[in-house]
């Protein structure tokens, strides 16, 4: 078992973490087999998980110039672009505690499925930094004062919370937990598949534009 366990199940690509902090190599490893799975057509999934009770907590530190500190932001953004536009749906398996990177990886994907015991927070302003790549997602994803607060004081929210907020799609018990994401899959695998490409395509084309926009683009899109 290595510190990123890649494997094909039938329709799904399994991503499986060994460690609850990624090193870069695991970043530009996970890009690349999600970028790779969009091109392989047996696939129509990819399923985030981790060994241990420790879903992701965040990502190595380093770096001691400008130009480092910024190949090692892209890269996160890279990998956050990689999940929210690829063809294929990102299903994440939340067994336990998400926090900066990792609470970055729930937010890209479409499903996310977390342990009652999981939590998730962002912890960056506890060593004096303002999360921007955070701020740049978070501010669309949930109501701007719960950003702020979750921004502002890198408090951890329960799975219940981060569900209501909509960061996760629901929260189960610890031993249901596999089986749910087992029984969700399946479910959408059981939609149309060019259908649920276009569900995803189409979200994505749109995400930029206001509501008459995004209309007039529905026009096109159902015809």
């Amino acid at each position: 078992m290595g510190d990123l366990d890649l494997e094909h199940r039938g329709h799904t690509l399994v991503a499986t973490a060994g460690r609850d902090v990624f090193t870069s190599a695991m970043i530009h490893e996970l890009t690349a087999a999600v970028a790779g799975a969009a091109t392989t057509p047996a696939l129509r999934f990819v399923r985030i998980r981790a060994r241990g009770d420790v879903f992701c907590v965040g990502r190595e530190r380093g770096g001691r110039t400008p130009q480092d500190l910024r190949r090692k932001a892209r890269d996160i953004v890279c990998l956050n672009e990689t999940l929210r536009t690829s063809p294929l749906t990102i299903v994440c398996e939340v067994n336990g505690d998400a926090a900066g990177f990792g609470a970055g990886i729930v937010a890209a994907s479409d499903v996310a499925i977390a342990s009652r015991a999981a939590r998730l927070w962002f912890p960056e302003i506890l060593a004096g930094l303002a999360p921007t790549v955070v701020i740049s997602w978070l501010a669309a994803a949930v109501p701007y004062k719960a950003a702020f607060d979750l921004v502002a004081t890198g408090d951890a929210i329960t799975a219940e919370e981060a569900a209501r907020l909509g960061l996760f799609t629901r929260a189960v018990p610890a031993d249901a937990l596999e089986r749910t994401v087992d029984e969700h899959i399946e479910r959408l695998a059981g939609a149309d598949p060019i259908a649920l490409r276009d569900i995803k395509e189409f979200f994505v084309g749109t995400r930029t534009m206001g509501p008459v926009a995004a209309a007039a683009a529905s026009v096109d899109a159902l015809t």
